[in-house]
């Protein structure tokens, strides 16, 4: 999360433009300073009419101060830190201006006082912390100073409660001009890294959209194969009714068919002897007209021009037309599969080369060859292909 304002270190004042922690410096010597992420607020409390400048210092001072539980923002109406009346404080002015003394944060006597007159004490029979809160509050010097107060406090409501004091301030060991300047650094260093952080925010945020748009377009695409498959999956089922359909009706004309010789009088053989013979290309013309349409459906929502459909087919037509026209040519029969024209125009495109299998092609040694020519076939399959280019989605 991006810092909102800095905050002394020192006496934990939230501050909110370098303009207002180089006032701070100045007027309090604090140079230990930190970004922070809590906005610097305006609120003040209704009991006292103490500003605290954040969340954290509105907790403190409700903490230290029992009742004191209504504050009024003000934020908007906040202006800088006040350092009036301060200046005679030396180090550490600065956190008085921030905070009361009772918001101040405190630590222990414990560490402080003096260790030899503690264990005398300790030895007459007094518990550590009135020890403790006997021998500070005398001057922490004097043993029978200390054993006089504790004998005449020994009822103090809070005699038995850690003796807590605010902890001493830092002494500054540098000139104000060393101040001044190891806090410009400090603050440009700050700066420094705050930009670096926005950049590596940005370089992330960059990251995550390219894959973001990564993944949507494999989504995408994925949708679209599905899709696909359903088509084809439902054009191969309407093909397969569409064939049971048409046997269907074969089958009851020809049982009418039976029917009405067998009432004429001709008998089932008669009739067998009678028909047309079966054409011999009629598996071939059905297999063609399947990959025909194969082709104008799978390929009539491309976008190019001339559509991929109409030039596989109009290809196809014209190597049946080089053949027809030289038979014998074997160069005419032999169609290379590295070939980039054939590639482009036919091998590349859905159905292209199923197309070429049933006009009777087949690969061999990276070749399509057309091993028997029947003129009669090419004929054929010539004008079916010139129908198909013609009549396109209604062929």
């Amino acid at each position: 999360m991006a810092a909102l304002s800095l905050v002394c270190k020192d006496c934990n004042l939230q501050l909110k433009t370098t303009d207002e922690v180089q006032a701070h410096a100045e007027q309090t010597g604090h140079t230990n300073f930190e970004e922070s992420t809590e906005a610097v607020l305006n609120l003040v409390c209704k009991g006292c009419g103490k500003p605290c400048r954040s969340e954290t210092e509105k907790q403190m001072h409700k903490q230290r101060n029992p009742g004191h539980d209504e504050f009024v923002d003000k934020t908007d109406e906040a202006t800088a830190v006040s350092y009036a009346g301060t200046a005679a404080a030396g180090h550490g002015g600065g956190g008085d201006a921030a905070m009361s003394d009772a918001d101040k944060p405190k630590e222990r006597v414990t560490d402080k006082v003096n260790k030899e007159i503690m264990e005398q004490l300790k030895d007459m029979g007094f518990p550590e912390i009135r020890a403790e809160r006997g021998l500070w509050l005398t001057g922490n010097n004097n043993l029978e100073a200390a054993v006089t107060w504790l004998a005449d406090h020994s009822e103090d409501a809070d005699i038995d409660e850690p003796l807590m004091v605010a902890p001493e301030a830092p002494k500054s060991l540098l000139s104000p001009e060393e101040q001044k300047a190891a806090l410009d650094a400090k603050l440009e260093r700050m700066r420094k890294e705050k930009a670096k952080a926005d950049k590596e925010m940005e370089k992330l945020q960059e990251i995550n959209r390219i894959a973001s748009m990564k993944e949507m377009t494999e989504a995408r695409a994925k949708q679209k194969e599905q899709e696909e498959k359903i088509a084809q999956e439902k054009r191969r089922r309407e093909k397969e009714q569409d064939a049971k359909d048409k046997a269907r009706v074969r089958a009851e004309l020809a049982k009418d068919k039976a029917e009405r010789q067998a009432k004429l009088g001709v008998k089932p053989g008669e009739a067998a002897a009678a028909a047309k013979p079966e054409d011999p290309y009629k598996l071939r013309k059905i297999e063609l007209g399947t990959k025909l349409r194969d082709v104008i459906f799978d390929l009539k929502n491309d976008p190019a021009q001339p559509n991929p459909a109409t030039v596989v087919m109009e290809t196809a037509g014209k190597y049946v037309e080089n053949i027809a026209k030289n038979p014998t040519e074997e160069k005419f029969r032999a169609i290379n599969l590295e070939n980039a024209a054939f590639q482009r125009r036919v091998a590349s495109k859905k159905g292209g080369l199923a197309l070429m299998t049933a006009l009777g092609f087949v690969e061999e040694e990276g070749k399509l060859l057309l091993k028997e020519v029947d003129d009669k076939w090419l004929e054929m399959a010539k004008a079916e292909i010139d129908t198909a280019c013609k009549r396109m989605t209604f062929y």
